[in-house]
């Protein structure tokens, strides 16, 4: 507890001081802890423009690509590009949380927790850390690229409370099974999937972070708008595709479109962010 405490302290004057920083605003480096994750997860905030604390502002929770880290939406020019939309009048002052997941696939394993720490406690630690931003379900919004995208399709999915609208560019979305799986088992797998989904059939969970059966599970009235992204060369696309046809076959309203020529790359992804970056905020102006 008094670590935790000490954490949100430390988070409270860094949102403070990146507040004071001008007008062109911040990236934050920081570590929240929650409930989930008591020993912290390293994340990246970028601060809006003229932004202090008390001041309303949309709280966005962006979730990386599986290769990536906390510095990808920095990195890759995504920072960059949603301040200068906020600067421009296209975007409200929004406040753009990035926490670092690389290997977990946004799961609840022994690995770590941390399907549940962005349902449950990023928000809550981001909105002590930093007074005046979400405050409401309207103002809360998640999306993802690639295995973010799949992790934001579960927040919406499972987790409808948490956000008021999510979006997935390009999301990783696959029938997950344990039988499928070890119809296909490969050496890649036993290292990068059995630590996280399980490594044998009584313990897995392929079939509990299922997008479709979490999809079929879902109260369609309960679920956040929805905007979806994929690329017509992308080899996740007719995943995607068959999702989205689940949901609308569920009455789960989703904006789908397929980009022509669309690969799964970041020159790709950069220029679809705006349009997802509007949809995000369009129903969650700062008030």
């Amino acid at each position: 507890m008094a670590r935790n405490l000490v954490l949100a302290v430390s988070a409270a004057l860094l949102a403070a001081r990146a507040a004071q920083a001008g007008e062109n605003g911040r990236v934050v480096r920081l570590t929240l802890a929650g409930p989930h994750a008591p020993s912290g997860v390293r994340t990246e905030v970028v601060v809006p423009p003229g932004w202090k604390p008390g001041r309303p502002a949309v709280l966005m929770v962006f979730l990386h690509d599986g290769w990536g880290s906390q510095r990808s939406f920095r990195r890759h020019g995504l920072a960059d590009l949603a301040l200068g939309m906020m600067q421009g009048g296209a975007l409200p002052p929004t406040l753009i949380a990035s926490p670092r997941h690389r290997g977990t696939f946004i799961v609840d394993s022994p690995r770590a927790a941390m399907e549940s720490f962005v349902a449950d406690d990023i928000v809550p630690a981001l909105e002590r850390a930093f007074p005046g931003a979400g405050g409401s379900r309207e103002r809360r919004v998640v999306w993802g690229i690639s295995m973010g995208g799949y992790g934001a399709l579960k927040m919406a999915l499972r987790h409808p409370d948490a956000y008021g609208r999510a979006g997935a560019l390009a999301p990783w979305v696959m029938r997950l099974s344990w039988a499928a799986y070890e119809r296909h088992r490969t050496w890649l797998g036993r290292l990068l999937l059995e630590p996280v989904f399980g490594r044998t059939r009584e313990d897995n969970r392929f079939d509990a972070n299922d997008l479709f059966r979490i999809a079929a599970a879902a109260d369609p009235s309960g679920v956040p708008p929805l905007i979806v992204r994929t690329g017509s060369r992308d080899e996740w696309e007719p995943g995607a595709l068959e999702l989205e046809a689940l949901l609308r076959e569920r009455g789960i309203a989703v904006d789908a479109a397929s980009l022509p020529d669309a690969e799964h790359r970041w020159a790709d992804w950069r220029r679809e962010a705006p349009e997802v970056l509007r949809f995000l905020t369009a129903g969650a102006a700062a008030r």
